[in-house]
């Protein structure tokens, strides 16, 4: 296979990857989605588990409205608490809730297990060289990023 069949076919798997994680991640958890899960581990990785919405967006390289949008699914479920800042009353700060911290403890052994069926069959090498390549991947992309928003 050459080397731009090979690109065009990762480039395209990679979507298909994700998409269909999506989908069976999303059947691990009735309460909360593959993405919701994301955002709450993202805020979790904060200083003290707090984060504008602004931040969480940056974070998980997505538009703010989409983050408020699930920010406000998961506040409706009970799992986060959504405040204007004190400082600035356009600042929107995000914060998880006890009853979120239960919920995630309670599906501890579930995600256990999800990740070990998903890592099947992968040596400890291989994880190893998996994350070097998608870090260099992440690096491509924020020049990207900066390449393709000042053309615009």
């Amino acid at each position: 296979m050459d080397t731009h069949i090979m690109q065009a076919h990762l480039f395209g798997s990679l979507f298909l990857l994700a998409n269909h994680l999506q989908l069976v991640g999303d059947r691990l958890d009735e309460a909360i989605t593959t993405k919701q899960w994301l955002l709450l581990a993202v805020l979790f990785k904060q200083p003290n588990a707090k984060a504008t919405l602004s931040e969480l967006a940056s974070h998980l390289g997505s538009s703010r409205q989409n983050v408020k949008k699930m920010a406000s699914i998961l506040e409706e479920k009970g799992f986060l608490s959504l405040r204007q800042s004190e400082q600035d009353r356009r600042v929107v700060e995000l914060s998880p809730t006890e009853a979120c911290l239960v919920h995630l403890r309670g599906r501890e052994e579930a995600e256990r297990e999800f990740l070990h069926f998903f890592y099947k069959g992968f040596s400890d090498e291989e994880l190893k060289t998996l994350v070097q390549l998608l870090d260099r991947w992440h690096g491509n992309l924020s020049e990207m990023e900066s390449k393709y928003a000042k053309e615009q």
